[in-house]
Formats: C-alpha cells, structure tokens, sequence
C-alpha cells in the first residue's frame, strides 16, 4: 500500500491527561468543510485513513493528526475517530486498517 503521511494516534488516560499511542505511515485522504447551521458555521472536516499495519492501537473516540508531534499535545485542531474497521483478509499485501475520523 502506498502511503502519503503519517497519522499520529492520541488517547486520553484515567486522569484524562493526553498520550500518543504511536505514529503510523498511512494513505490519508481528507476532505475539508464547512457545514452552515442555525447557529452559524461548524467545521466539518472528516478523513478516510488507511493504516497498512495491522498492529496499530486504534479505538473509536481517539484523537488523530496528519502531524507528528512531541510531548505538547492539543487536541484542539484533531480529529475524532468515529469508525475502525480490521481488513485482515486478503494476502498480507491487501491487509490494512481503515479509520474514518470527523
């Protein structure tokens, strides 16, 4: 599988401080929005990510970035992970997890 960045997966601990579970290479496809409500503009920003290891720790309700980061972490400009799905089938080439974030 091709890969055009790296996704940084954060989470939040018992005491509600931020972690980073890892950073993987993966194929990141986004699409940048505006949704126009009552109450004026929400970004509606989502992303399709496919991560081709399948060992990576992802669960829905983290946090995900295009970037890499260091021990600062802000979650402010993120985005949430809404699905996880394990594509274990196929040979080990086609393998890969597909994470659908908003």
């Amino acid at each position: 599988m091709r890969v055009n960045a790296v996704a940084t997966v954060i989470r939040t601990d018992d005491n509600g401080n931020y972690i980073s579970i890892g950073a993987y290479p993966c194929m990141w496809q986004e699409t940048e929005a505006y949704e126009t409500k009552k109450y004026g503009e929400e970004r509606a920003d989502t992303a399709c990510i496919y991560i081709p290891n399948m060992e990576a720790d992802i669960a829905k309700g983290d946090y995900i970035t295009r970037d890499e980061i260091g021990t600062n972490i802000d979650v402010s400009d993120m985005l949430t992970v809404t699905s996880v799905n394990r594509r274990d089938y196929g040979s080990s080439d086609m393998r890969h997890i597909e994470v659908g974030a908003k």
